[in-house]
């Protein structure tokens, strides 16, 4: 399995085995997107390590719930995972990746995919890429953005000067259009050759 850690980065690793949250000794199985804490026991110059001791801190119950969420918290896991390979650390993208499934987790769940509440997911997503191209050197600017058809709207929609105006309105085709603009930017400035899988399950959500 691979865990992102805060202290040592992309970790790959075998797990002895799961435990719930409290103390209980009931195994749970592992999905990805969950808070984990985990004993690690490292060995240099490996690339495949021992996890022991494994507890679910946090589910992300209502991620798991809804099937929008899921799917927007699964390209935001594959953009690290297809953008960082080396096993550093990368403390502020950690904290990054928590922000934003704790912010998508306790966000109102949408109706449909047409709903305010499931432009508020895709928004949050936006900010959640805006701020990992920030951090690791490639801050989106439409000036420098013309190849991935990046406009100033959506600029100003992932800035963090926009994050407490009035919600912008969009349509799902809108959203998933504004979503693969933004990770055809990651493709090209973090040389990404595969595409984004999770793409053809939301690009599914509007037909």
């Amino acid at each position: 399995m691979r865990l992102f850690t805060r202290s040592r980065g992309l970790v790959h690793g075998i797990a002895k085995g799961a435990r719930r949250g409290g103390g209980k000794s009931t195994p749970t199985p592992l999905d990805r997107g969950l808070l984990l804490e985990a004993l690690l026991y490292h060995r240099p110059n490996r690339e495949l390590h021992t996890l022991g001791s494994l507890h679910v801190t946090n589910f992300f119950h209502g991620i798991r719930a809804d099937i929008t969420k899921s799917a927007l918290r699964d390209v935001a896991i594959e953009l690290y995972l297809k953008s960082i390979t080396e096993p550093s650390p990368h403390p502020e993208l950690f904290d990054l990746l928590h922000d934003f499934l704790a912010e998508l987790d306790a966000a109102d769940n949408p109706v449909d995919t047409m709903s305010d509440n499931a432009n508020t997911a895709f928004v949050k997503l936006w900010r959640f890429i805006g701020g990992y191209c920030e951090h690791t050197g490639f801050g989106i600017d439409a000036e420098n953005c013309k190849d991935s058809g990046i406009d100033s709207r959506t600029v100003k929609i992932i800035s963090a000067e926009e994050a407490a105006r009035p919600q912008y309105r969009y349509s799902m085709g809108e959203c998933i259009n504004v979503t693969e603009r933004l990770l055809r930017y990651c493709r090209l400035h973090f040389d990404i050759r595969a595409t984004f899988n999770s793409m053809e399950f939301i690009r599914g959500l509007n037909q």
